[in-house]
């Protein structure tokens, strides 16, 4: 997928327009508004390294266990979920990324799981937020 999207540079202007998105946004703004270029840079690597190029999120930034301590006590919605995932397409439309019903598809679907996880890591104890969780899976076709 990496690949069929053009690599890092679009998936880094999709962090960026995804992010700007949803400082703006009142019903899951309040959850970005702390995190600045920071939140960009990671969600970035994030997402080159789950479109399949590389670990650099999961050894430089931590991956799933950094991604558990950032969402700790968010107490995510599934309203807030959703929400997250429109901005995210929207955001995906913004900067041009395939349109093609195959990525699109995958794209949505690998979405909406990742935020299932993440709004799940919300709402963990303090003992599963201890807990190791292995390795970031890639999105694949």
């Amino acid at each position: 997928m990496y690949e069929h999207v053009g690599g890092e540079g679009p998936l880094g202007r999709l962090a960026e327009a995804f992010h700007r998105a949803a400082v703006a946004d009142p019903l899951i703004g309040r959850m970005f508004r702390y995190t600045g270029d920071t939140h960009v840079r990671h969600l970035t690597a994030y997402f080159v390294e789950v479109f399949g190029s590389g670990t650099a999120f999961t050894d430089e930034i931590g991956g799933f266990e950094h991604v558990k301590r950032m969402h700790a006590d968010l107490r995510i919605t599934d309203e807030q979920r959703d929400r997250f995932v429109e901005l995210m397409l929207a955001a995906a439309d913004e900067v041009g990324l395939p349109d093609d019903e195959r990525f699109r598809t995958r794209f949505e679907q690998e979405l909406r799981r990742a935020s299932a996880i993440t709004a799940r890591a919300s709402r963990m104890s303090k003992e599963d937020l201890e807990t190791r969780h292995g390795r970031l899976g890639s999105w694949t076709w």
